[in-house]
């Protein structure tokens, strides 16, 4: 099995020589990636939150409906 650091050698020396520092990050986020998705796979279960930690907070939206009662309205009694 390759370790992490083989790994990350590997896809670096195949980029190509005009390669710049943002092209090796991206294929270090991309090692990253594979490493937790092969992790996860252990079993071990996976939590929304696990699957959705690096979006959290990425998005515009509105505040917490759940403080809104107009959002209730047709539930409940």
């Amino acid at each position: 099995m390759e370790t992490l650091k083989q790994s990350a050698i590997t896809a670096i020396s195949q980029l190509p020589d005009t390669a710049n520092i943002n092209d090796i990050v991206v294929v270090l986020y991309q090692i990253r990636q594979e490493k937790e998705a092969v992790n996860q796979t252990e079993d071990k279960p996976v939590s929304c939150y696990d699957l959705m930690k690096d979006y959290i907070g990425c998005a515009e939206g509105p505040e917490d409906i759940s403080t809104n009662k107009t959002y209730f309205e047709g539930f409940g009694s």
